[in-house]
């Protein structure tokens, strides 16, 4: 059987049934954005791990080596901010080709740097060996939270209204604007310098997306403190993908309004340049690094008043979760109904 058959998820799950084990420490292993167990009486710890390959998951022809330890860093702590929690430490992996420079790993490490102590952040450690032809780099992220403010993908129940926070679909306009051909920025982030038009000044928001993801660990640890959380995830695969794992898990449907999901005019604009569907790329693109949560129709109103007030943007609503019977479903601008189909980004997929 190949990996492709299967898919990412398949794999994961065939992991999963090998090497999962009971323990009473253990609360969360796989199959949540991190794993978490007992470290005190009244907080647990969470781990997450991310690996990043040049070439497959970024490519120097538009990433500066700072951009990518920020990055590296970034989609580590998004998982952490999924889970509720803060990120305390970080430990690097790095498989390094000869043909890198001594000064671009610094370059790199000042990034990591950059973002980690935006969020109270340390790198304690790491390892480093030789690869022989591309640029290797895996990230270990160790957090905490309080046990009552724990989010797992899990806990939607029937009712709850669904909600993102921010835009969606701007990371991938923001990436195909760097595969372009047609991208006439400079090479390696040089766009900061030299905005010449708002349109210049869209597509450097939407590269910005791409290149330096925000986690919302701010928000998420906002959201858990103040409100009942019911289940949450970061969207990392496209809202399609992360909604099937949220009612999967769940045991639960949904039903998602097309027009109520929210997409900037930038990104609009993109995909009207590319001659794409603005929605598919909020439905499938991924790496927004939003997240995408549950909570009870009785809070959704202050919820969202207090997020604004908060943060100066919007936390929107998007559906409501329904009985498993009445399956992943979205409702149309024009009125149908749809399977929202779990198609995201598969490592391992044939699309």
């Amino acid at each position: 059987m190949q990996l492709k058959e299967i898919g990412e998820f398949g794999l994961i799950d065939r992991i999963k049934n090998i090497v999962d084990t009971s323990s009473t420490e253990l609360l969360v292993g796989i199959g949540d954005d991190a794993a978490a167990f007992r470290s005190s009486k009244d907080h647990l710890t969470l781990v997450t791990t991310d690996v990043l390959i040049e070439g497959v998951h970024f490519d120097f022809d538009y990433f500066t080596f700072q951009q990518l330890g920020w990055r590296a860093l970034a989609v580590n702590l998004s998982d952490i901010a999924a889970m509720g929690g803060r990120a305390k430490y970080a430990v690097f992996s790095l498989g390094l080709p000869e043909k890198i420079q001594v000064e671009s790993i610094e370059e790199f490490y000042r990034g990591v740097k950059e973002l980690g102590d935006k969020f109270q952040t340390a790198v304690i450690g790491g390892d480093t060996t030789q690869s022989p032809d591309r640029l290797f780099i895996s990230v270990t992220v160790v957090g905490e939270v309080e046990k009552e403010k724990l989010t797992l993908r899990s806990g939607a129940q029937v009712g709850d209204a669904v909600f993102v926070t921010g835009t969606l679909g701007g990371a991938q306009a923001g990436l195909q604007i760097l595969k372009s051909a047609m991208n006439k920025f400079p090479p390696r982030g040089g766009i900061k310098g030299g905005v010449s038009s708002t349109a210049d000044l869209k597509r450097g928001v939407l590269i910005d997306k791409h290149l330096t993801p925000q986690p919302r660990i701010n928000e998420a640890r906002f959201l858990v403190e103040n409100f009942p959380i019911h289940a949450m995830i970061d969207i990392s695969d496209g809202l399609a993908s992360e909604i099937n794992h949220i009612c999967q898990q769940s045991g639960v449907g949904v039903l998602l309004r097309a027009g109520d999901i929210p997409i900037d005019s930038a990104t609009r604009e993109a995909a009207a340049f590319f001659k794409e569907r603005p929605l598919n790329y909020a439905l499938r693109g991924g790496e927004d690094f939003e997240l995408l949560f549950t909570a009870s129709e009785e809070v959704a109103n202050e919820l969202q008043k207090k997020f604004r007030e908060k943060f100066g943007f919007e936390c929107v609503r998007i559906g409501t979760i329904k009985a498993p019977q009445d399956g992943v479903t979205l409702k149309t601008l024009d009125g149908k109904f749809i399977p929202i189909l779990a198609k995201g980004y598969d490592h391992f997929g044939t699309e």
